[in-house]
């Protein structure tokens, strides 16, 4: 044999060796230093939303990529009866967006006409339900989470009794408008709940939820088998909470449905109920200041698909700067066209028609009209600018305050 040949031989064995070796004898290397050369597998495609109508009533349906028979189905509040019937489910919001990618389906729907809307809308709910069970299987746990008139829908739900198979599992009542009363309507409350029931409620609007979990002294306690509890938010407003304190409201719910009502978060040491406020963190000034701190532009960042309410990248910093404080009235400028604005707490904080700005549970601004469409009404869309500045920083405020359009 030639001496390249014995050379090459010897090499070629030395590989083999070496590769048996590295087989039979586990890696010492740390596991992430393995993968470099296989990337990891991209995350599933969740599928599309599934829309459609059922006897009038819209829905919208988010699937995970793949579903572990958990649902979720949103009640939404009060709507203008002119306003579109719209299932305006967004399924990139934080809760639901983490609730999605654990394997839950998220479901809306419009029901069937806006106004105020009991008995159908409970009815729309059970019809949607029972869609996703004839087409995508029965759901192992069904959760409502019902926002002002909703809230009053997932009460009203947490008072039926569940049954040998129940519907639904459990409920969130967020701002819940229990003294809502629909004309003619049958459907009320009767105290009686039936299934776990958490109210996510701000603390400007705990009276209705705190009469609602403490019954008259002459209540039968055998007709409220379960307790519900109120989680507060130390906020002013109605339905003013972020997507972090509905999850931890969801999370809370979930726990007590599989550990039992010793799992719920206790409330702080002399406090009468849950603390779930998340307040956020400040953000770097996102709007243009004028040079001399008269005023800024702010940016238009979101637009309410059916009421019209109108998301401001501004802080309550900002309004400071310019020297504009709470129960203030500003001037809005958009398209030219200058308006009185209030710095408010909430919509009902100004007469219908007016203008409000306050912050909401996100660290920013909503611009809103008291029942009626700020977007429609200044022609505003999602990155569109606007020009807030102090009355009193104004050169001409007199001539400006003329100038103003409703």
């Amino acid at each position: 044999m030639r001496p390249h040949s014995l050379l090459l031989s010897f090499i070629v064995f030395l590989s083999l060796l070496a590769h048996s070796l590295s087989s039979a004898a586990p890696s010492s290397q740390p596991s992430v230093l393995r993968q470099k050369s296989s990337p990891p597998k991209p995350a599933p495609e969740r599928p599309p939303l599934d829309e459609g109508d059922i006897q009038g009533a819209k829905f919208s349906i988010a699937r995970p990529a793949h579903w572990d028979g958990s649902l979720l189905l949103l009640a939404h509040g009060l709507r203008a009866e002119t306003a579109p019937l719209v299932a305006d489910l967004n399924p990139d919001h934080l809760a639901y967006r983490t609730l999605r990618d654990e394997g839950w389906m998220i479901a809306k729907t419009s029901y069937r006409r806006n106004g105020i809307i009991i008995s159908d809308a409970v009815t729309d709910l059970d019809n949607l339900r029972a869609h996703i069970s004839n087409t995508y299987g029965a759901p192992k746990r069904v959760i409502v989470e019902g926002d002002s008139m909703g809230g009053l829908l997932a009460t009203i739900i947490a008072e039926r009794p569940p049954g040998e198979i129940p519907l639904y599992h459990g409920c969130i009542a967020v701002g819940a408008a229990l003294g809502t009363r629909e004309p003619g309507g049958t459907l009320s409350l009767n105290f009686g709940t039936q299934l776990p029931l958490i109210f996510l409620t701000n603390r400007s609007e705990l009276t209705a939820p705190k009469n609602y979990v403490v019954p008259p002294a002459n209540f039968p306690p055998e007709h409220r088998p379960l307790t519900p509890v109120i989680f507060r938010v130390n906020r002013d407003g109605h339905v003013n909470v972020n997507q972090h304190e509905r999850l931890t409201a969801l999370r809370a719910l979930n726990a007590w449905l599989d550990a039992g009502a010793s799992s719920l978060p206790k409330p702080a040491e002399g406090a009468d109920f849950f603390d779930a406020t998340h307040n956020p963190e400040p953000q770097p000034p996102q709007v243009v200041f004028e040079a001399n701190r008269r005023g800024f532009t702010a940016r238009v960042t979101g637009v309410t698909a059916v009421y019209g309410n109108v998301a401001l990248n501004a802080q309550p910093d900002d309004f400071a700067s310019v020297g504009i404080a709470r129960n203030q009235w500003f001037q809005l400028t958009a398209h030219d066209t200058a308006r009185r604005v209030m710095f408010g707490r909430d919509f009902s904080g100004v007469k219908r028609g007016d203008w409000v700005a306050f912050p909401n549970a996100d660290g920013f601004f909503w611009l809103a009209r008291n029942l009626e469409n700020a977007a429609t009404t200044a022609n505003l869309k999602v990155g569109d600018e606007v020009h807030v500045q102090s009355y009193a920083r104004l050169q001409t405020p007199a001539e400006d305050s003329a100038a103003l359009t409703p």
